[in-house]
């Protein structure tokens, strides 16, 4: 068998932006304390992880046929069948997806927009408890969706990896794709590339907000030094003034 194309250039492009995005939020929430500067860049890469999801649902509803939702073998005895075999060694080899990472895939798809959610404030103080707990289930799938290649590329001998870099693997020449789809790609890099634009052009790091492209909500991700300063001082005026009065009401009493 030749190798052939099966995953086109705008499906790579979401699973490394995805991929990045991901990994660079996760290591400054786990790494950087929130009253840092640099973790506004946490909820900021969050949001740019979201905007590869909107791409991922448009490519799973119109992408090429190894991309979209109905090729993913998702149906219960498959996915029994799968964890079956990887149990006795047996398990056969997919073209595209297989069940396991199919069912990574859709449980990361769920988690990671929740994640965003509760980390924009979403459920008071009981969010930001889910929100730490969904980002250690994400780390667990994460993992498990590593295992799982690794795996693959042992029983197969297959470089899985590589294969999401270079878009080819050995299959029939009726399973692969005509083109790459570099149009496809090419405007999706300019989408992507205008909202991660906008998202860093209405930071206000001081202010700790950052405006939504297209649909212009202004939503907070950090600390308001701003208003922290002037409640301070606000406090310290106050202080002052307290202080004025007790010592004008001492010099009153003793005249």
């Amino acid at each position: 068998m030749n190798k052939v194309i099966i995953w086109d250039l705008p499906i790579r492009l979401f699973h490394w932006s995805f991929a990045g995005s991901l990994s660079a939020a996760l290591a400054i929430g786990f790494l950087v304390d929130d009253d840092n500067p640099l973790f506004q860049l946490h909820a900021i890469f969050g949001l740019m992880a979201a905007f590869t999801l909107v791409v991922r649902l448009l490519l799973g509803l119109f992408g090429s046929r190894h991309n979209r939702f109905t090729a993913l073998p998702l149906r219960p005895a498959e996915i029994a069948g799968h964890f079956g075999g990887v149990l006795t060694g047996k398990a056969r080899r997919y073209l595209g997806h297989n069940p396991g990472g199919a069912v990574a895939a859709l449980l990361m798809y769920i988690v990671v927009p929740l994640l965003l959610a509760t980390g924009l404030g979403a459920g008071g103080e009981t969010g930001e408890e889910l929100h730490e707990g969904l980002a250690v289930t994400l780390l667990v799938l994460i993992g498990i969706h590593l295992a799982g290649i690794i795996w693959h590329s042992l029983r197969h001998r297959e470089a899985v990896a590589l294969s999401m870099l270079t878009g080819r693997k050995e299959g029939p020449e009726s399973e692969g794709l005509s083109s790459a789809r570099p149009l496809w790609a090419l405007a999706i890099l300019a989408a992507g590339a205008a909202w991660i634009g906008a998202l860093f052009t209405s930071h206000d790091s001081t202010a700790g907000t950052v405006k939504l492209p297209l649909l212009g909500t202004v939503i907070q991700v950090g600390e308001n030094e701003a208003g922290e300063s002037d409640e301070a001082k606000k406090n310290e005026t106050g202080s002052h003034a307290k202080s004025a009065k007790k010592h004008h009401a001492g010099e009153t009493d003793d005249d």
